[in-house]
């Protein structure tokens, strides 16, 4: 490697940090709150080893079969097992908040997103624990643990901003609903690769997964044909292209690395929980600020 090359690596943290804070307008209280807030509440958590008394169990009956154990359905996704899965999730967070925070300027959702990251924190969890209990309860008396479905909620998002933000950038040209074809892909992929044990091929579900992404392509490009994309990427500011290439890559190496070559053990209904509210919530508030 050549000096001059060896020099761009170094300063590539640097440009990176400065491009972020170029493209981004989120008030900076917020940024330190939850880049910097929640990783402290997750380590806090950790170092206290807590994670045995506050974990939500597979074996209960009910997700209300008690205020304690609905008191755990949120609490068991600010636990983790180790260090190592406490920074894995940290590591995935931060990303995934380095291709959101681009996008929402570009979208102008600050406030969407400050509505919709409370949600992802307070709601989703319990999301996640009921569909846990009807996928897995009974199958073993494990807990479930972690941040990652939190964390999918946010990859959830990064597809309706990006959706969002080529809206914005191309006029209206490349409409933001086409957000549901790759969504629909994706969830044909997952069930089409059987990524764990207990998450088996569902021909079944792939199948239909790929018939509604082929329906949602065919049905959106017939009702508004985005014919003139290359000529709006080439006016659209270098910024933001960088900001959708990233955003674009964020999501496709997050649904790959959550949902379909996972490690063992990887509770894989948590992340498609996750993933999946977190696109619909999205959705929602799209959906209805178009009304």
């Amino acid at each position: 490697m050549t000096p001059p090359r060896l020099g761009t690596l170094l300063r590539l943290p640097a440009t990176a940090a400065h491009w972020w804070r170029r493209t981004t307008t989120a008030p900076r209280v917020e940024q330190w709150l939850l880049c910097g807030g929640v990783p402290l509440l997750l380590i806090a958590v950790w170092l206290t080893g807590v994670s045995s008394r506050l974990a939500f169990r597979l074996a209960t009956d009910s997700l209300f079969a008690s205020a304690w154990t609905l008191f755990t359905a949120l609490t068991t996704n600010y636990l983790h097992v180790d260090g190592r899965h406490l920074f894995d999730n940290l590591l995935n967070f931060w990303v995934t908040l380095f291709a959101i925070y681009p996008l929402v300027a570009i979208a102008d959702w600050n406030q969407q997103f400050r509505r919709l990251a409370v949600s992802y924190l307070l709601f989703v969890p319990f999301v996640i624990a009921w569909v846990n209990l009807t996928m897995l309860g009974g199958q073993t008396n494990q807990p479930s643990l972690g941040f990652s479905g939190i964390v999918a909620a946010f990859l959830g998002l990064v597809l309706v901003l990006l959706a969002v933000a080529a809206d914005k950038e191309t006029g209206g040209t490349l409409d933001s609903t086409w957000a549901l074809v790759p969504f629909f892909g994706s969830l044909a992929a997952v069930f089409a690769v059987p990524s764990a044990t207990y998450f088996p091929l569902r021909p079944q579900l792939a199948v239909g997964f790929a018939g509604l992404t082929v329906a949602a392509a065919a049905l959106r490009y017939w009702l508004d044909r985005p014919l003139s994309l290359t000529q709006h990427a080439a006016t659209t500011e270098p910024d933001h292209r960088l900001a959708l290439l990233i955003g674009t890559t964020v999501f496709g190496a997050g649904v790959a690395g959550a949902l379909l070559f996972v490690p063992a053990g990887t509770n894989v209904w948590g992340h498609l929980t996750g993933y999946t509210t977190g696109f619909v919530l999205a959705l929602a508030v799209l959906l209805i600020e178009r009304l």
